[in-house]
């Protein structure tokens, strides 16, 4: 007898969210093997409109992270960030299952799952990330950290899914940060950082090779 996950359990009102914002050329990659939370990712194709690939998961609102009292509307999130179009990322190319190429992928995961395990929560503004010992988030890169901000390529309404039981999960874009953002962060604030990394054309369409903003 197989043992199937658990359905998730806003997938109808994300996919039909993702097909109204981004139009119905996606696909799905679903996890295997899942832990806390079951996770899939909804990939859009590079478009004319979106020349870039668009990352969406589904499956973290399926828990509500512990938010601050009176906080309510934050409690559920998912989190999204784009990759550039020459990304070896479709249903007959499997080429993103390399290390150099996964890493964006295992981003996602582990933001997904992060407040869960952690008894946690995020939001706009925060960052994931050791300031005092700052550890690279993967072997392939040098960023050590993450911030998370509100979409800014994505379509108006987009960053938001109304669910059919009156609630609201918001889409967190995932922003790579080098150590030396990190500690700006700390110090100068996530606003002003975001600031910084807007003037210098930074947001969630990756860029992995990209210079420190500070």
């Amino acid at each position: 007898m197989t043992n199937l996950p658990t359905p998730i359990r806003y997938l109808t009102e994300i996919s039909v969210h993702i097909q109204k914002h981004f139009g119905t050329d996606s696909f799905v990659l679903h996890e295997e093997k899942s832990a806390t939370v079951h996770v899939d990712l909804h990939v859009v194709p590079p478009n004319p409109d979106r020349p870039y690939f668009t990352l969406l998961t589904s499956g973290m609102s399926d828990l509500d992270m512990r938010v601050p009292p009176g906080l309510e509307e934050f409690a559920l999130a998912e989190v999204c960030l784009c990759l550039p179009s020459d990304w070896p990322l479709s249903v007959n190319n499997f080429g993103w299952r390399e290390p150099k190429y996964f890493w964006p992928l295992k981003i996602l995961y582990q933001a997904v799952r992060y407040p869960h395990r952690q008894n946690t929560w995020f939001c706009r503004g925060h960052t994931v990330g050791s300031v005092e010992a700052p550890t690279p988030i993967d072997s392939q890169v040098e960023f050590t950290g993450v911030l998370f901000l509100e979409p800014q390529t994505f379509p108006d309404g987009a960053d938001r899914v109304q669910t059919d039981d009156g609630r609201a999960i918001n889409y967190l874009a995932v922003v790579p940060l080098l150590s030396n953002e990190m500690l700006f962060a700390r110090r100068e604030g996530s606003e002003t950082l975001a600031e910084k990394l807007f003037e210098a054309g930074v947001n969630e369409l990756l860029n992995p090779g990209r210079k420190s903003v500070v």
